[in-house]
């Protein structure tokens, strides 16, 4: 066997183990809680349903924040002894760094990413709204259905969705898993793996029917994106604006109006993307 196999096996083997024994870590952890009652041991989802009260949804919140807290904390308690080990030490090594470049610069870049990659969510959310394309998991079809004129709704949509899952994800699969794989990979199977390994870590897609193979879909381009603007910005705050774009949730009539954005993005920026993944890939 080759040094270079090797050292390929051996960050194979870390990032699997990083997810395996993290996911081990937290069960143990939530175990320990909830015997010594610290925790409410209630599912999130178990909260959501059409009727949920304004109590319900802060409930949910509040076990949704817990349940975040446990995952990605036990991640990470795993992760940054293993960074320390290697000297990957300070913000810049879980990809919280500008890179050299300003704020506006990345916010233009991680617009540009959405355009690029996302504009098949609204399309799949306008047709399925004209045609229904099949059902999704109780707690999901819930969300969609009950009242969003309340601040308990969108606080409950801010922790599951759009305003903390885009950062805790990011700094984990492409902060963390893209990077390792990338020091003895290289760029493009990293990106390419670990947007497969992202994708079907979400298992309330994993039902078959229409409606979630499409969501499926979409997500993977999206999860390729998000890791080819981090290969290519070596930053992770790009991703994190697209991620959080595209968890937003939207009536199908917004997500008429967001893919026209999206479709005029494409116009003024496909040449620089399909410049950038040629020099990613």
């Amino acid at each position: 066997m080759s040094d270079q196999t090797r050292r390929r096996a051996a960050a194979l083997l870390e990032v699997l183990g990083v997810f395996l024994a993290g996911l081990f870590l937290r069960d143990l952890i939530a175990e320990w809680l909830i015997r010594h009652r610290l925790v409410d041991p209630t599912n999130p989802y178990d909260l959501l349903t059409v009727n949920s009260t304004n109590a319900d949804l802060l409930r949910a919140s509040r076990q949704m924040a817990l349940v975040l807290l446990l995952q990605y904390g036990s991640y990470f308690l795993l992760i940054v002894p293993i960074n320390w080990w290697y000297r990957r030490r300070g913000p810049a090594a879980y990809g919280l760094t500008r890179a050299g470049r300003s704020w506006k610069a990345l916010l233009l870049i991680g617009l540009a990413t959405a355009a690029l990659v996302e504009w098949p969510l609204p399309i799949h959310t306008i047709v399925n709204a004209i045609h229904p394309l099949g059902p999704t998991v109780p707690w999901r079809q819930a969300f969609f259905d009950m009242s969003w004129l309340r601040w308990q709704c969108w606080l409950y949509a801010a922790i599951s969705s759009y305003a903390v899952i885009p950062v805790v994800e990011e700094l984990v699969y492409r902060g963390y898993y893209q990077r390792r794989l990338a020091e003895d990979w290289g760029d493009a199977p990293a990106i390419v793996g670990t947007a497969c390994f992202f994708t079907f870590a979400h298992g309330q897609y994993l039902h078959p029917n229409v409606y979630n193979a499409t969501l499926i879909l979409t997500l993977l381009l999206s999860a390729l994106g998000f890791g080819v603007v981090f290969a290519w910005t070596r930053s992770l705050i790009p991703s994190m604006i697209a991620h959080s774009i595209i968890d937003i949730p939207m009536t199908p009539a917004w997500d008429g109006v967001l893919l026209a954005l999206f479709l005029i993005g494409v116009f003024f920026t496909w040449r620089r993307g399909v410049t950038t993944l040629k020099g990613v890939f």
